[in-house]
């Protein structure tokens, strides 16, 4: 029986903490000078935290055998952490905006084909879908595209000379995810959207795999310094590098890794930080509608606001959604997980 990493569970805390505090920031009646300016123009980096962390975990928790009952059992698992519950959180938002999605993503309310794309964890490939049934969706999409890359990422890892050749691959479609992007295919894209909904084009492209990759990348580097203890010091020039193209941007992503890889060197341990990290999923999902409900009802400043939201979507969690969908869910799959992985063990002890 494995423990769980307590300093992983801080590191999703941190960046949980400011993907809530950009929200009310945006929906907060009244500013606090520094911290407004600060979420605004950092918090959303608890999004690019939660890839590196999430492509660190992975690594972590495949397993030392790469089959297809290995590759099976990683599916299984994952689809019975993530999908139950984003799937609950579809029919909460359609209730919530009456069908019509979310406006800002798709200002002429959204299709039927729109609420399938996202049921089946395909909103990344329409402009009008990435985020307009499922506010943050974009990054769920994010993360189960890189779930379809990740074996194969763990089978060029595993052979000689193969780490240095994920790192530089990741870099190089980062670097030409840009470049395509920014030259050819974001202009093409405004330029057939209506010119009031030309925004759209850029908010498809950040929210793209491609652009995203970096941060996974960076997530298996920091398993590889801190699990396997290399010195990758290539891998970490190859990515960092490409980040910098990225700008400010991608100077951000470096400093993230940087800290997820100082807080996991020292084991650092914060239980309130941590137990949010642990219910940080179900706090990310329903995070948006308590932050619309209460700043509607009871409009308030950015801390009261912050700490109200923070306090009622960790509570949801911790007494409604983890033991009634969460824990239920995640048994099932290491239950079914487990099955796939048996008879082999079974066959290969006969």
């Amino acid at each position: 029986m494995t423990h769980r990493n307590q300093s992983l569970d801080v590191l999703r805390g941190v960046a949980i903490l400011l993907v809530v505090l950009v929200h009310c920031a945006i929906a907060a009646s009244g500013s606090v000078p520094g911290l407004t300016a600060f979420a605004h123009e950092h918090g959303e980096r608890g999004v690019q935290l939660f890839f590196i962390v999430s492509g660190y975990t992975m690594m972590l928790t495949f397993g030392d055998k790469l089959g297809p009952a290995a590759i099976q059992s990683f599916y299984i698992r994952r689809a019975f952490r993530i999908v139950p519950l984003f799937w609950a959180a579809i029919l909460l938002y359609l209730l919530i905006t009456g069908g019509e999605g979310f406006k800002f993503w798709a200002p002429d309310g959204i299709a039927t084909s729109d609420v399938v794309l996202t049921f089946l964890f395909m909103h990344w490939s329409s402009v009008t879908a990435f985020n307009s049934v499922v506010p943050g969706g974009w990054s769920i999409a994010v993360e189960m595209q890189f779930y379809l890359l990740f074996p194969l990422l763990m089978f060029l890892f595993r052979r000689p000379n193969g780490p240095i050749l994920v790192y530089a691959g990741i870099a190089l479609i980062s670097v030409f995810g840009k470049f395509a992007a920014d030259l050819y295919l974001l202009p093409r894209l405004a330029a057939s959207l209506p010119q009031d909904q030309a925004y759209l084009a850029n908010g498809f492209f950040y929210c793209w795999l491609p652009h995203q990759l970096i941060c996974f990348g960076f997530g298996i580097l920091l398993y590889d310094f801190i699990e396997l203890k290399n010195k990758p010091l290539l891998g970490a020039v190859l990515l960092a590098g490409a980040s910098l193209l990225f700008s400010t941007w991608g100077a951000e992503v470096v400093l993230l890794f940087a800290l997820a890889c100082g807080v996991l060197a020292a084991n650092v341990r914060l239980s309130f930080v941590g137990l949010l990290g642990r219910h940080s999923y179900a706090i990310y999902l329903v995070h948006f509608a308590l932050v619309s409900a209460v700043a509607a009802l009871w409009p308030m400043g950015l801390v009261p606001l912050f700490v109200l939201v923070t306090g009622a979507s960790l509570a949801l969690s911790y007494f409604v959604i983890e033991p009634l969908i969460e824990r239920r869910f995640n048994r099932l799959g290491h239950a079914l997980a487990a099955a796939v992985r048996a008879p082999k063990a079974v066959a290969a002890a006969s």
